[in-house]
């Protein structure tokens, strides 16, 4: 069987196989980097999600005050789809909390900074109607708390120094929030930040970096030391070495892992590389040594 008829019949198999049966087929105790099987050459399918809400994994982010988990949320908005949840690296659900106290109108991507807050992007805008973006801030819940319901403690208006732009990432670093554009027609992403003062006036996000990424990016982050800025798009995964200036992802060219898959539309990064997940609940790990940060 050659490396394409491989490709997809894993892909098939995941997508058509059930919780139990993928669990079965993958082992969760096994390392990272040995679990599942690869479906491209350094890319592993490691897990699938398993709570029967969170049908359209549309962001992802690794914890940094509990090890092991991993929150996401579905695609949209409204109070159907207003809820925070936790998973392990292997998709099995270990909690999920209701966002209250804000109307969120498309949830697309969901970060952490280091002082234990989690931030929530609602800033889907498919039809370029909206003017302003909302970003907000919770404190990072503990699935031993008994909370059930979660409030933002801040938010951020946005507005787009040009014309509306769609966009589906965001990532936090040192005292700022930062937007990367989704567009279309081999346009080349943008990134876009804002500072994490607290302001009543929606505030014009600033152009930090135009990359070369010519495909819609559909999630992004950064790596805990501030070395890696990892990204996702309809071209599959980019790594850019920033050392902790943003900027530069406007001035080199990205390492980038070719595997295309339609559906992914979120990632972190794992000590093993970028960990991914999908709309249609596949969880993959990108494993080029650029993508990892041991």
């Amino acid at each position: 069987m050659n490396l394409c008829q491989t490709k997809i019949v894993a892909l098939l198999l995941a997508a058509s196989c059930s919780t139990t049966a993928c669990s079965a087929q993958i082992d969760s105790s096994k390392p990272l980097l040995t679990r599942g099987f690869e479906v491209e050459p350094n890319v592993r399918l490691i897990g699938r999600i398993a709570h029967p809400r969170l049908t359209e994994s549309s962001g992802l982010v690794a914890s940094r005050q509990f090890p092991g988990v991993f929150w996401s949320h579905t695609d949209g908005g409204g109070p159907k789809k207003q809820y925070l949840f936790a998973m392990d690296t292997s998709g099995n659900s270990l909690g999920e909390f209701f966002i209250g106290n804000a109307l969120i109108d498309d949830w697309e991507d969901i970060a952490v900074d280091d002082q234990k807050h989690l931030f929530i992007a609602d800033t889907g805008n498919n039809d370029l109607r909206r003017r302003t973006v909302t970003v907000h801030e919770l404190d990072e819940p503990a699935l031993n708390s008994g909370l059930s319901i979660i409030s933002p403690r801040r938010s951020w208006q946005l507005r787009w120094p040009g014309e509306s732009f769609d966009c589906e990432s965001l990532f936090i670093w040192q005292g700022h929030g930062y937007l990367v554009s989704k567009v279309f027609k081999d346009a080349r992403a943008q990134i876009f930040r804002f500072p994490l003062t607290d302001s009543k006036a929606p505030i014009v996000l600033e152009l930090i970096a135009t990359t070369k990424i010519e495909s819609p990016v559909t999630g992004a982050d950064i790596s805990l030391d501030g070395k890696l800025l990892g990204l996702v798009a309809k071209s599959g995964a980019f790594v850019y070495r920033i050392d902790g200036d943003v900027a530069r992802a406007g001035k080199g060219k990205p390492h980038q892992n070719k595997f295309r898959e339609g559906q992914i539309e979120a990632c972190t990064f794992v000590p093993e590389g970028l960990f991914v997940t999908s709309e249609s609940r596949e969880i993959y790990l990108f494993t080029d040594e650029e993508f990892r940060t041991k």
